[in-house]
């Protein structure tokens, strides 16, 4: 499965899910907050770079900082996302 041919496959990227998820629920934040939350890997940049040419998210220099908030698509994925997770766990014993 290309990327190019199935946009979706930037999800499968270990962390990805988390992060969207992480960003829908706390808004935007410096990817210092994002990698004490989600995990630390030395691809989580090269990560958030994919997700921003998918886009899902922007990433703005604020000071010293990188800010990574959700785009209205990046938004609308971790919504989906969220209902998926919530059904899923209705379903779990």
């Amino acid at each position: 499965m290309a990327d190019r041919g199935h946009p979706i496959q930037v999800l499968c990227d270990p962390h990805t899910i988390p992060m969207l998820m992480f960003l829908k629920e706390n808004g935007p934040a410096r990817k210092t907050d994002i990698y004490r939350a989600v995990g630390r890997s030395a691809n989580m940049p090269s990560k958030i770079d994919r997700m921003k040419s998918a886009g899902l998210v922007t990433v703005e220099v604020v000071g010293i900082s990188e800010i990574v908030g959700l785009t209205d698509l990046g938004g609308s994925v971790a919504g989906r996302l969220a209902e998926i997770d919530a059904e899923m766990a209705a379903q779990t014993p």
